[in-house]
């Protein structure tokens, strides 16, 4: 008879690696490391994942579709595109505090070339996600007629900003400095600078 499984090893894997990755950067990680901060043999990290790429990109892949989910959750529960990506914004900023490390790793992992990442079919389909929505606000007039990945970015660098912040400083920016920070980004990619 199989033994029962204790605790969540694929979970504990995932927060190991995060940690790992956090501590020494994407390219110094160990497989050994990870495996004893995850409390697991190599040759159980091994039956989850087949290489140390494969591990460090189902991790980031794993993350980046968490945060996705939560910006479009968020977006979900509003009305029109103002609304929709404020929404999104703030979703992807309280996700950078509540899990810095997260955050951290999908910087690290994006900064880095890796064909796993530019090929990859989920993600493109996260950024066609987000770029739809910003679209539609160009769309009807809400933002100013400019590339889509333009915006996503002046929409995404602050938060990714704060993010780091978090993660140094080991707390989260201040609500009312947030609510400031979108509002002078708003103002920049708004139709109406006056909306807010």
């Amino acid at each position: 008879m199989a033994r029962k499984p204790k605790g969540d090893k694929p979970r504990d894997i995932r927060k190991a690696t995060v940690e790992e990755v956090a501590h020494v950067g994407s390219t110094a990680v160990s497989v050994n490391k990870i495996a004893k901060r995850a409390g697991v043999s190599v040759g159980t990290l091994y039956r989850f994942h087949r290489s140390k790429d494969d591990l460090l990109f189902s991790v980031f892949l794993d993350i980046k579709n968490d945060i996705h989910n939560a910006m479009m959750s968020a977006a979900a529960e509003k009305e029109g595109a103002a609304e929709r990506l404020k929404a999104m914004w703030f979703a992807l900023v309280d996700y950078g505090f509540r899990a810095p490390g997260d955050f951290q790793i999908v910087e690290i992992m994006s900064s880095e070339t890796r064909l796993q990442i530019s090929q990859n079919m989920q993600l493109k389909a996260i950024q066609a996600d987000v770029q739809r929505e910003i679209q539609q606000g160009i769309d009807d007039g809400t933002l100013v007629n400019a590339d889509a990945r333009t915006i996503e970015t002046v929409l995404a660098s602050p938060a990714i900003t704060l993010a780091r912040r978090a993660v140094l400083s080991k707390k989260p920016a201040d609500r009312d400095e947030v609510e400031r920070i979108f509002s002078l980004v708003w103002r920049g990619i708004a139709q109406d600078r006056g909306t807010n």
